[in-house]
């Protein structure tokens, strides 16, 4: 598995004292085949996966397990020509801990010749 690098967007509020935003390139890169390693931290993430010709289904790793103690990992059904996007929260329930604390696993149903991801760091304090 591959992790993915650490972006954060920047963030216009109160004390931005630019007169220009500057924004940022989507950071659309090929997934690995054996699945990712998605950074979770600040406030959570922004994942999104862009398909172009073959559909996929994209499962998050869920480690903490629900209220009835069930593990229910996060599935993203994508067209063969889709876009989507989540908010994953930091709140635990994906980071895999251990040697890849604050990481989020996912893995591809199909070989990952088509398609695209890309994740957001949204921070912890703006």
């Amino acid at each position: 598995m591959a992790t993915l690098a650490v972006t954060i967007p920047p963030i216009l509020n109160l004390t931005f004292t630019g007169i220009t935003g500057q924004g940022q390139a989507a950071g659309w890169v090929a997934p690995t085949t054996g699945g990712d390693l998605i950074p979770v931290t600040g406030r959570g993430t922004i994942f999104r996966v862009k398909t172009a010709g073959t559909a996929v289904t994209v499962t998050l790793n869920s480690v903490r397990l629900d209220n009835y103690g069930g593990d229910q990992d996060v599935t993203m059904v994508l067209a063969a020509t889709d876009e989507q996007e989540l908010f994953i929260a930091n709140d635990g329930r994906f980071d895999q801990g251990g040697a890849n604390t604050g990481l989020m696993a996912v893995t591809y149903s199909v070989s990952i010749t088509t398609q695209l991801i890309a994740a957001k760091i949204i921070p912890g304090s703006v």
